[in-house]
């Protein structure tokens, strides 16, 4: 069995993040992309269907639906001990993890548990100026956290926004990666290409020292994904939340990944999973790289050498 590391290795879903995820997903019309693409797995580890849901929604109206939810939820949630003992069995040797509700503080006494297991990543709002910079030094400093992630899905900032510069500096004074959201988003309240990767090629450009991980595949955008690691050897890529199994299938859009994993960006293309989000178990997912028509050095480094160059001191 081949030695894994996961880049976006999400926790057991608790039942605060079952609960607060569903609510978003049926409560708020602007999220109803992400219902149909992603609610039907969760919706099952509950015990529900989306039809169920939908109806529990219209009859209970949102209070009562986060009170049942909840309820479902907190008799489903699975333990962490147990989650670890499963990646023991699929492989993963540590990933890069968050608290569920992105509680930076909770991170780091996580990882602290498991130092061996887990890098924390770090969640900021931009938009709070040098208060989020100081918060930055502390996760680090004080909470032993690892990478700062950003997403404009999240923050409603391209990733070339002037705000999110003093955070890209703090992270080359400190000597830590950014993982940056790249890819194209469901929500209909921001802008379906915020996170197009043209603007990580501007960071990547005027910060030549930052590490930067382009991640969640960069869909619909996937040549120009790829041109980003072309251009900037600072800059590796993942595709986090999207099927391996895509890469292989014709018309998916994905297919350019087969070309350049094997050639030219075959030492900076990286396995992460958010398995949570896509209600596929993580031994499912490397499964379907294995699947995929690489060779085993290809995949060798896909899964373990190019995450563990990135991460390297």
């Amino acid at each position: 069995m081949r030695k894994v590391i996961d880049l976006c290795l999400d926790l057991p879903p608790d039942a605060a993040y079952l609960t607060q995820t569903l609510s978003t997903f049926f409560l708020n019309p602007h999220y109803a992309g992400y219902k149909e693409t992603y609610a039907g797995p969760m919706a099952e580890q509950i015990g529900f269907t989306v039809s169920e849901l939908e109806q529990l929604a219209l009859a209970e109206g949102p209070d009562g639906f986060r009170e049942k939810v909840s309820l479902a939820a907190k008799e489903k949630a699975p333990k962490l001990e147990d989650f670890i003992r499963y990646l023991d069995e699929v492989g993963v040797e540590w990933g890069v993890t968050v608290d569920n509700g992105h509680d930076n503080r909770r991170t780091g006494e996580i990882v602290a548990k498991y130092p061996d297991r887990f890098k924390g990543f770090i969640f900021l709002d931009p938009n709070q100026g040098m208060a989020a910079v100081r918060e930055l030094e502390v996760c680090v400093k004080e909470y032993g956290l690892h990478a700062l992630y950003l997403t404009a899905f999240r923050t409603r900032l391209p990733a070339n926004d002037k705000k999110n510069y003093p955070l890209y500096a703090k992270a080359c004074e400190l000597g830590i990666p950014v993982h940056i959201y790249s890819s194209l988003n469901l929500s209909t309240a921001v802008p379906y290409d915020i996170g197009h990767p043209r603007y990580i090629d501007e960071v990547a450009r005027d910060f030549p020292e930052l590490k930067i991980m382009a991640g969640v595949s960069g869909w619909p955008w996937v040549l120009e994904f790829l041109a980003l690691a072309f251009r900037h050897k600072n800059v590796y890529l993942n595709f986090e939340t999207h099927s391996p199994a895509k890469i292989n299938m014709r018309g998916s859009g994905y297919e350019p990944y087969l070309f350049y994993g094997e050639d030219r960006l075959s030492d900076r293309i990286c396995f992460a999973s958010n398995w949570s989000t896509q209600s596929v178990p993580v031994g499912d997912l490397i499964a379907q790289v294995e699947a995929l028509p690489f060779s085993d050095r290809a995949k060798e480094n896909i899964l373990y050498n190019n995450a563990a160059a990135f991460y390297a001191e």
